[in-house]
């Protein structure tokens, strides 16, 4: 019996020592991360943050973040922006595709938008 409390209070210290891994994303819009994609350890709460034109998802940050204080239908004073903020605690639980776009890509793609719409 002590032998069970002793391995389940050591198993208990190493979850509570270990990490959070969290997804990294300063700017993702269009389900593409167009900055840097990574996982990042974490000591505090992983967080992803939406911002939203009207009803349409505009763009998204998903980071490691200290103080992570949720929000929902806040809104941006400079661009009058609709933003919601979740946070969470399990390991990439902020999650979103992975996938890395080049900038030059990405500007060819909208590109070839713009050129097809007019």
């Amino acid at each position: 019996m002590k032998l069970l409390l002793s391995v389940s209070l050591v198993i208990g210290a190493l979850a509570l020592v270990s990490s959070l891994k969290c997804n990294t994303c300063t700017f993702r819009a269009m389900s593409f991360c167009w900055t840097s994609s990574s996982t990042q350890d974490c000591n505090g709460n992983c967080s992803l943050t939406k911002t939203f034109l009207g009803q349409t998802s505009f763009f998204s940050t998903q980071k490691c973040d200290s103080n992570c204080v949720p929000t929902n239908a806040s809104t941006d004073n400079v661009f009058s922006l609709q933003y919601t903020k979740t946070c969470c605690l399990t390991d990439l639980c902020n999650g979103g595709n992975s996938a890395k776009v080049s900038l030059s890509l990405g500007l060819g793609v909208f590109l070839m938008w713009l050129l097809k719409a007019m």
